[in-house]
């Protein structure tokens, strides 16, 4: 049955690798580039194939060198948990704020969402890495909402969660290029949520915006950190990273929309299409 506007899309998280990456910013700038110039529609499965027939490649050719194959699995599983964690703040960004502008139907979903879809698989990457789970925090936090609880008290129980994403984090140590990789990865499933959520410059699924908006809060959020810190090459990544999002203020004006004027998907592309090529100074 089909998705009715309003209804969230299950959001699978996509397996970034260092090893992988330049076949990614091909793809990502080629797209970019034909939908900016408008030569071309945006074909999220075609691409999105392309890409992943090339990263399976590639992970299968590098089998026979051990030592580099197997750094390139921890890296996988590193960058999962970075980038499913990604995804469950991206929710509750998104649910917190519509909370904040009073629109608590539209929160509760995203409030939900992530606890039902993307938690159960996170759990396993959360044991791999002995990181402390946050079941009772989701629960919490989604309980508030629907409860209709004071502002406040919701906005504590969303700081709960934050600080045991941010402890999950902690013991992912996936190093900077992990981090870029996650957060490359935020903004790509950013642009296939915005495809389907923004048609012809209008909303068509309100909660797929609202995803792609998370999602992209939660990349500014990283590469702020990345930009503040004394590694140059790390603080580089961030800073041009921050300023590929900073494009995105158009397409992305707010948790609503309504009313504003839009963009289209191939401007998420255009600025994943940057922050691929200002990872490759990380190692």
């Amino acid at each position: 049955m089909a998705d009715s506007p309003n209804s969230p899309r299950k959001v699978e998280p996509r397996r970034w690798s260092a090893l992988t990456m330049a076949g990614a910013a091909f793809g990502i700038a080629i797209a970019g580039q034909a939908q900016a110039a408008g030569n071309v529609g945006l074909d999220m499965q075609g691409p999105e194939k392309l890409w992943l027939a090339q990263s399976e490649s590639d992970e299968a050719g590098e089998g026979g060198e051990g030592g580099e194959a197997g750094h390139a699995e921890d890296m996988d599983a590193a960058v999962e948990l970075l980038t499913d964690l990604g995804l469950i703040e991206g929710h509750l960004r998104a649910g917190i704020a519509l909370y904040q502008a009073g629109l608590a139907d539209q929160a509760i979903t995203h409030m939900k969402h992530p606890q039902s879809e993307i938690y159960t698989e996170l759990e396993v990457h959360l044991d791999q890495f002995g990181a402390p789970g946050f079941a009772e925090e989701l629960t919490a936090l989604a309980t508030a909402v629907e409860g209709g609880a004071p502002v406040g008290d919701a906005e504590a129980a969303f700081a709960a969660v934050l600080t045991k994403i941010e402890e999950a984090r902690d013991h992912a140590q996936a190093g900077e290029a992990g981090e870029a990789a996650s957060v490359l990865g935020l903004v790509r499933v950013a642009a296939e949520e915005y495809h389907i959520g923004i048609v012809d410059g209008a909303v068509s699924n309100l909660h797929e915006y609202q995803d792609a908006w998370g999602f992209v809060q939660v990349a500014r959020s990283v590469a702020e950190h990345m930009a503040s810190e004394d590694d140059a090459a790390e603080s580089a990544f961030g800073e041009k990273t921050l300023a590929a999002l900073s494009e995105l203020d158009t397409a992305l004006p707010g948790v609503s929309p309504e009313g504003k004027p839009l963009g289209d998907a191939g401007m998420l592309l255009t600025a994943a299409a940057r922050i691929e090529l200002a990872a490759y100074a990380l190692k």
